[in-house]
């Protein structure tokens, strides 16, 4: 048996509950908090419970939602601290097994997973890190020498370094054995409430060409480049459009429009009353279970033109192709690794105008539209299956193997 880079597995190995301690963000309804890293967290938690592994779990989520993505806030550093404390007890209970833990992109997340990983080490843990993500490098590249000598030595005392894809494991060939340590694995779609989809869609001119934005909304995002293609398409072109945009307005350290969330949210609503788009446009601040399986049922395109400092492989681009909805998306960071150019269409950031004539295209070309479809869904169950994801992990996590010693 292989994973990711070939690492051959070449023992017998019985069925015995493993000691794993997770560390990671985990979703909040009450608090509209799904980003595509705590779902995939939650996912896997849940299939650790399914196989009767013996999990206790260390919950990152803030309870600060007005945080900047990507800068060090005190309330911040005293709440990981209250968290890193709290956990104690559960690093002495689990110790010996697993230690499977998130880790962070920003100097403040990173002083955290610095305490988290040492400790494991002290307690004789076995050491799985996962980078969601993929502005290491960038992280790396600002930091002192002191705190750079940090970083390797502390991301160098794992066993095992996953990573969603091949441009991200290069970012760490600062780490000794990088070639063994950092493996690459996918995403899957972690959504429960996914509705089976076999056949792609059409398209009936007779009915709105049904649009969805899914993400936070963080002007690198793109969201604000969607609602202006919107406009075109709607008050230019004369086309039959409608939109969806779902996801809670989040500050972020790329931000230049807007220096706050409030100010951010008022000028998003204004435009779409002095564009006269209210018959079109349709906001939630949060799609959940049947509502936005529905919604994707609907959707016939599914638009992500980020350019977000942070991004990865985002977990709704997936959810898209599940559901046959053609991506348009931006050629950025690990994008590229699920869509290709048979599944989506390609626009450049910052570009309503390309995004606006990308769907005229699709809507004047009926026989195209469908086949894009299916192909989305295809390439999903082949690729992109919380099922498949689970099943890579769990390998690697079987291959470390130490097991209970109750």
């Amino acid at each position: 048996m292989m994973f990711g880079i070939g690492l051959k597995m070449s023992y017998s190995f019985i069925k015995m509950r493993k000691k794993i301690l997770a560390i990671g963000q985990q979703t909040d309804q009450k608090k509209n908090i799904f980003s595509g890293q705590s779902m995939m967290f939650d996912a896997l938690l849940d299939y650790l419970v399914e196989q009767d592994e013996n999990v206790l779990v260390v919950n990152l989520t803030s309870k600060h939602q007005d945080i900047q993505v990507g800068k060090i806030y005190f309330k911040r550093i005293w709440e990981y601290l209250s968290i890193i404390f709290r956990s104690i007890p559960k690093f002495i209970k689990q110790r010996k097994g697993i230690l499977y833990i998130t880790t962070a992109q920003t100097k403040g997340g990173f002083l955290r997973d610095f305490i988290f990983i040492n400790l494991a080490k002290l307690l004789r843990y076995k050491i799985l890190l996962q980078q969601f993500g993929s502005n290491f490098q960038i992280f790396y590249e600002s930091l002192s020498p002191l705190f750079k000598k940090m970083v390797r030595m502390t991301f160098n005392q794992a066993d095992y370094i996953i990573v969603e894809g091949e441009f991200t494991k290069r970012q760490f060939e600062i780490i000794d054995d990088f070639e063994r340590k950092v493996i690459a694995v996918t995403n899957g779609l972690p959504e429960r409430n996914i509705v089976s989809v076999v056949e792609g869609k059409q398209y009936d001119d007779s009915r709105p060409f049904n649009l969805i934005f899914l993400s936070y909304m963080i002007e690198s995002k793109g969201y604000w480049d969607v609602l202006e293609a919107v406009d075109i398409l709607r008050n230019k072109f004369n086309l039959n459009v409608s939109c969806i945009f779902s996801g809670i307005f989040k500050p972020s350290v790329d931000d230049e429009r807007y220096s706050n969330i409030q100010e951010a949210e008022k000028e998003f609503n204004s435009f779409i009353d002095k564009k006269q788009l209210n018959n079109v446009v349709t906001y939630y601040k949060g799609l959940m279970g049947e509502q936005k399986a529905q919604a994707f049922l609907n959707a016939n395109v599914f638009l992500l033109p980020s350019y977000f400092k942070f991004e990865g492989q985002p977990v709704s681009v997936l959810e898209a192709m599940a559901y046959g909805a053609i991506p348009i998306v931006t050629k950025y960071r690990m994008i590229p690794e699920m869509v290709t150019e048979e599944t989506g269409i390609f626009v450049e950031k910052k570009s309503p105008l390309q995004i606006a004539m990308s769907i005229k295209h699709l809507m004047g070309n009926k026989i195209i539209y469908h086949t894009m479809s299916q192909k989305n869904i295809e390439r999903y169950k082949t690729y992109f299956t919380i099922e498949k994801y689970c099943e890579k992990i769990m390998e690697i996590v079987n291959y470390m193997n130490p097991l209970t010693n109750n």
